[in-house]
């Protein structure tokens, strides 16, 4: 028990270090023009915040369990750009006034994208899914912006002394958020049901999912999102946000949609194409997430 509690200390501890750095930065990096801000703090999360978090180690231990080959100097440099990447996202999700702005100037790609427009002229409710890859709220912004009634679920951050100011920008870049729970999700059934729009990101470790595979390795997913699909006849179509060479500019490709079958092969086609995504830009998935919890 006294061991539990040291360690629940030391995890309360690095949060509130964690917080107190990321509002001293971003306080300082308001100053600046938005492109100089977000370089400057994908390099301080880099450089200052990452090591404090046990990120780098984190993306170590994936790596070495999907990619046990990779030579020490690409992993190395992998690390790193996986870690701008995050930086990137982060600050600029807290700068939502302008983060809007090159949303909706992404370059919207993929045969999904006739499709989406039509259900939107019809009300037939889509289900957009995609992973934590690029800045995955691009989605929000570049939609929304086009009249899109596009909702998303919103899971709240580990850090307790972040989440306010995170929920607060990100509610800036578009609503409604739907809070992950009971009533988050009922609210949510009633917006798709309403032939509307709804983004989820399905990638990361669920203890109840599916043992299906990624990277081929068992991940437990969650099969809510194609069980959705089949209840409401709503599109299943992936997209996903691609971060041009460390820019904060951005493609959005819109996926030819998932067919209806089972929830279980819907959600595997879904790994698959996450996976063949991440294989063309490694540096833009979450690798800090312990997607294989039960290998590590």
């Amino acid at each position: 028990m006294r061991m539990e509690n040291i360690k629940k200390y030391f995890v309360n501890f690095s949060y509130i270090v964690e917080a107190i750095l990321i509002h001293f930065v971003l306080s300082i990096l308001k100053i600046f023009p938005y492109r100089i801000r977000i370089r400057a703090g994908s390099l301080i999360f880099r450089l200052f915040i990452s090591p404090l978090t046990g990120n780098k180690k984190r993306i170590e231990n994936n790596l070495d369990l999907v990619m046990p080959n990779l030579p020490e100097n690409k992993k190395r440099d992998l690390v790193n750009r996986c870690l701008d990447n995050i930086g990137m996202t982060m600050f600029e999700l807290l700068s939502p006034k302008e983060f809007k702005l090159a949303g909706q100037k992404a370059n919207i790609t993929g045969p999904g994208k006739v499709l989406l427009e039509k259900a939107k002229n019809v009300s037939q409710p889509v289900i957009l899914i995609s992973g934590h890859f690029g800045n995955y709220d691009v989605i929000r912004a570049n939609l929304i912006s086009k009249g899109y009634q596009l909702g998303a679920l919103y899971r709240p951050m580990n850090n307790p002394y972040f989440n306010t100011t995170y929920l607060k920008n990100i509610s800036l870049i578009g609503v409604p958020l739907f809070a992950r729970g009971k009533n988050g999700m009922a609210e949510m059934m009633r917006f798709l049901r309403d032939g509307k729009l709804i983004a989820l990101l399905i990638d990361q470790h669920m203890s109840n999912g599916e043992p299906l595979k990624f990277f081929g390795k068992t991940a437990f997913t969650a099969t809510s999102a194609a069980k959705m699909a089949l209840k409401y006849n709503a599109i299943l179509m992936p997209f996903f946000v691609v971060r041009k060479q460390r820019t904060s500019n951005f493609d959005l490709h819109f996926e030819n949609p998932i067919e209806h079958s089972d929830p279980i092969r819907m959600t595997q086609e879904f790994n698959d194409r996450l996976e063949s995504r991440v294989k063309d830009n490694l540096d833009q998935w979450l690798w800090t997430h312990k997607r294989w919890k039960n290998d590590l």
